[in-house]
């Protein structure tokens, strides 16, 4: 029988405790869902990711940064230890964008396809975001919501330069055009962002299917409501209650319009391991 590979040193710190709950709708007006997301909480990582291009390109590109980027960063740690984390997901998901550009040179109806990525680990008493595109990550709590990504998009860097306003930027022309991609050449960059949580904090990974359609403070609001009135429950109310969330999230952008794929990913820091 083949024996797992041997954690480098500083793994042996238990994983927090987290409790989390995600869901990805087609939306209204798709004909598919090119978003992937997934959650893997033995290793302390969630990602999501939009995926763009062709017929079906942004599907697997999508899925292809997904599961390329859990198989390297759960291998890598046999190598890079905690102190090396920003090299381990940045290794991970330069992994991902040669296997989709391997992907779509070797399929030439796949040829162009990249996707968003954003993913969030949890190591030792912290918490860091890893983001290249314009899906976010939120953090919520009680008394409020926070952006914690910058959206890599031409309108963004608008609106950095005092040329449009956040309602201009729903209605502007360029609002689909990102600066920073997955799998679209050899040479990209990982924005990083560090975070020590705190027992309760909420982190929200979502694609631009949701922010499009609800504003930040519509976001808080339902969290606040479903989550944060009820801050002491069981555990199995808890993750009811992220599922509620992300439900009611999604339902909300497609009653707007749901003019996009819904990926919601929500993620309840409870206490540090051990």
């Amino acid at each position: 029988m083949q024996q797992e590979a041997k954690l480098a040193p500083g793994w042996e710190t238990k994983q927090p405790k987290l409790e989390f709950a995600w869901a990805s709708d087609i939306g209204r007006r798709r004909a598919k869902n090119q978003d992937s997301a997934g959650s893997f909480p033995d290793l302390g990582l969630f990602v999501v990711a939009d995926g763009m291009g062709g017929h079906r390109g942004g599907e697997v590109a999508s899925q292809l940064a997904v599961q390329t980027i859990c198989e390297r960063y759960k291998t890598g740690r046999t190598s890079f230890t905690p102190a090396q984390i920003k090299d381990l997901v940045f290794m991970s998901a330069s992994k991902a964008n040669e296997a989709i550009l391997l992907r779509s040179k070797q399929e030439k109806e796949l040829e162009g396809m990249g996707t968003t990525t954003t993913l969030i680990t949890f190591y030792e008493k912290r918490a860091l975001i890893g983001h290249i595109g314009d899906s976010r990550c939120y953090l919520l709590r009680a008394d409020g919501i926070w952006q914690l990504t910058r959206d890599h998009s031409l309108v963004y860097e608008k609106l950095r330069a005092g040329l449009i306003t956040r309602e201009q930027m729903k209605t502007d022309k360029m609002k689909n055009v990102i600066t920073r991609s997955v799998g679209f050449e050899f040479n990209f960059q990982v924005e990083f962002f560090e975070y020590e949580p705190k027992p309760g904090d909420l982190f929200l990974i979502c694609s631009d299917g949701l922010t499009g359609q609800l504003e930040d403070i519509e976001i808080f609001q339902m969290a606040n409501k479903i989550l944060f009135q009820t801050p002491n429950v069981d555990e199995i109310t808890r993750k009811s209650l992220l599922s509620q969330l992300v439900e009611t999230l999604i339902q909300n952008a497609n009653d707007r319009g749901g003019d996009d794929n819904i990926t919601v990913l929500l993620v309840q820091y409870l206490q540090a391991g051990a």
